[in-house]
């Protein structure tokens, strides 16, 4: 997958490069919208399962994941049998491509989305604080589909407001960001303007979502499944400057593939930036531990600065 901005929403362009092609773009964004028109002859669940198998077995091996995959996986589980290795070099690229498919087709997502498991004491205690007009961190990694807590909490009258990252083709952002745009609102486009608009957002006494999950040059060293991972502690900082309560949310993806459990634990202490970000790095680790074949694993997330 491409870059991932802090909302997290994923640039699935793998174009790199000053010079862009529009002839490229263009067609890039014609095969996709003739992919979904094949697709949507399809019942929303076989749609999305097949949508998951088109990116692992076509644009994944393209793109280098099973590389990037194993990589990460013999440095933190040097030791894991070659067949859990295996299952998930095809779990994690399906996921993606599973999530993919369902942020292209909003209104079949959001209205399975509205239906996930909600669980944990964070959920009742966002409640409250949104009653007080209490600004809201909401933080996670990219487990799973993590737009299904917009669409829940939209659902309880209760909105989040999140950055995402503009795509590189014109042609297909367009489309891209109507369809995220009907899942849920507000969004804010990612660059001084929206960051800022974000944070007045966020001042005001409302909730914002963030993922910290992804290797950050100018991050903190801290650890991450025991190896150094340079972290963003942007989302304590703001929790302490805005006095704002730092919760730590999951998606889960079930076994049938296109339903959900979505759980929001208990609010970070407030501490120090570095303390409160190591909490959220252990917390999404324990998480990953239960399911692996749902996390981002072709990130390179271990990497430091000498290496770019």
């Amino acid at each position: 997958m491409g870059k991932t901005d802090l909302s997290g929403k994923q640039n699935y362009s793998h174009i790199k490069g000053k010079k862009r092609s529009h002839f490229l773009d263009l067609s890039i964004y014609i095969f996709i919208r003739f992919l979904l028109c094949i697709l949507s002859i399809l019942p929303y669940k076989m749609k999305i399962a097949s949508g998951g198998l088109i990116y692992q077995k076509i644009i994944s091996p393209l793109s280098g994941n099973r590389r990037r995959i194993l990589h990460n996986l013999k440095l933190i589980f040097p030791d894991l049998e070659e067949r859990k290795r295996e299952e998930l070099c095809s779990q994690v690229p399906n996921n993606i491509g599973r999530t993919f498919f369902e942020l292209l087709a909003p209104n079949a997502f959001a209205k399975m989305a509205q239906s996930a498991k909600v669980s944990g004491p964070g959920f009742n205690i966002l409640k409250h604080a949104q009653e007080q007009k209490k600004p809201v961190i909401l933080v996670s990694g990219h487990l799973a589909n993590y737009d299904v807590v917009r669409v829940v909490l939209n659902a309880n009258q209760v909105s989040v407001g999140a950055l995402y990252k503009p795509m590189n083709n014109p042609y297909f952002n367009s489309f891209y960001e109507r369809c995220i745009k009907e899942i849920a609102k507000p969004l804010f486009p990612r660059g001084r303007s929206g960051i800022g608009n974000m944070m007045r957002y966020l001042s005001d006494g409302n909730v914002v979502a963030l993922l910290v999950d992804q290797y950050m040059s100018h991050g903190e060293p801290l650890k991450f499944f025991g190896h150094t991972a340079y972290t963003a502690t942007s989302a304590a900082k703001l929790a302490l400057k805005h006095d704002a309560l730092l919760i730590t949310f999951y998606v889960v993806r079930k076994d049938d593939g296109v339903n959900f459990d979505l759980v929001f634990e208990s609010p970070v202490k407030p501490s120090t930036p570095s303390e409160m970000t190591q909490i959220l790095n252990d917390r999404l680790e324990k998480q990953i531990r239960k399911n692996m074949g749902q996390w981002l694993w072709t990130h390179r997330r271990w990497k430091s600065p000498s290496t770019l």
